[in-house]
């Protein structure tokens, strides 16, 4: 089926991809600020936990707080997707993210604060799936590694803008100033996604018990469960706490590690890119035994005392994680019909988060 495709679409003047590409662009955009609103409070941290008076533990604690929102939203996701358009999830998700924002900004209490972050990531959970069934009504099955190359350009170009503008906004605005401006851009993008993204009209097929029961056998479901959990862990958890670690535990001031922390994420967007052309020209085995070794090295690098290779890890560390995604994504559109993407995803990637 898949061989019919790409020769159909190689038939046509145009390539599909290239007609698409603006509409998966702007659903990669709505990635990217649905991410950046919660990557950003790493960098935030160390402000966060002067004006609270609070320790390490608290303030990472109120990210582990979201992370939890967020699976448990994914989870449920996949039942929201068969009755809920993808474009409304989307929308609303964006929408309602930007809202919570805004909200943050406005929190005096730790106990008000915990429960907004926990909202947060209850509300930005409704994304992925939406996100990816828009997608998938918009791209062709042969063109789909391209379309996950775009697509992760959102987190990764994430990592790379969030320290920065957590510094620079720090200074003229004080944490809550940038957590609210970034809260208001949000909702206005969210409602400029609902009138001019095209897709994303049909729900998913409702989830059967049947349906479900069945995927928990599957082995390569437990697989891409565990390679996601992998790469979102190398993605988020490292970026989360390296401002805290490079400023208590190396001695680096705020700007210097929030500049560091930038730098090093800078290749990330363009090292997802690079992943999908590996990933069609080597294939998903060998482009994700390869990536995972390096991925490896970088995290023992970041372990030893010395800034050297300190300093390599994280450089190598995002680059190959990022360029993990396309083939993983891959593999569950080799392993699995589309039609069932919805469910397994909901299965999968609340474990892996």
């Amino acid at each position: 089926m898949s061989d019919t495709t790409q020769s159909t679409a190689s038939s046509r003047p145009v390539p599909p991809f290239r007609r698409v590409l603006p509409q998966v662009m702007l659903v990669s955009l709505m990635f990217l600020l649905t991410y950046l609103d919660r990557a950003m409070f790493g960098p935030l941290l160390p402000s966060i936990e002067r004006e609270f008076s609070i320790n390490h533990a608290s303030s990472t604690r109120l990210l582990l707080f979201m992370s939890l929102g967020y699976s448990a939203s994914m989870f449920a996701s996949g039942f929201s997707s068969s009755k809920i358009r993808p474009r409304v999830m989307v929308t609303g998700a964006v929408v309602l993210s930007g809202l919570l924002m805004v909200a943050l900004s406005r929190a005096m209490s730790l106990p008000l604060l915990t429960v907004l972050f926990i909202v947060l990531g209850v509300v930005a959970g409704q994304y992925f799936n939406g996100g990816l069934s828009t997608m998938r009504s918009l791209v062709p099955p042969a063109q789909w590694s391209k379309a996950i190359s775009v697509h992760e350009f959102g987190p990764n170009g994430s990592f790379f803008i969030a320290p920065i503008l957590a510094e620079l906004g720090t200074r003229l605005l004080g944490w809550r100033g940038v957590v609210a401006g970034m809260g208001w851009l949000t909702v206005a993008a969210g409602v400029a996604f609902f009138f001019l993204a095209k897709g994303g009209e049909s729900p998913a097929a409702p989830v059967s018990f049947k349906g479900f029961k069945k995927a928990l056998k599957e082995p390569r479901l437990w697989l891409f469960t565990w390679l996601m959990g992998i790469a979102i862990a190398g993605e988020f958890a490292p970026f989360s706490v390296l401002t805290l670690h490079m400023v208590e535990e190396r001695g680096f001031s705020q700007e210097a590690a929030a500049f560091l922390l930038s730098v090093s994420r800078v290749g990330a967007p363009f090292a997802v890119l690079g992943g999908g052309f590996i990933t069609t020209r080597f294939g998903t085995r060998p482009t994700l035994i390869a990536c995972l070794l390096i991925y490896a090295a970088g995290m023992i690098c970041m372990a030893l005392p010395h800034i050297v290779p300190f300093v390599l890890g994280m450089t190598l560390q995002p680059l190959f994680t990022a360029m993990i995604f396309p083939p993983i994504f891959t593999l569950l559109a080799e392993s699995f019909p589309m039609k069932d993407q919805p469910m397994l995803l909901a299965i999968g990637m609340p474990v892996a988060s």
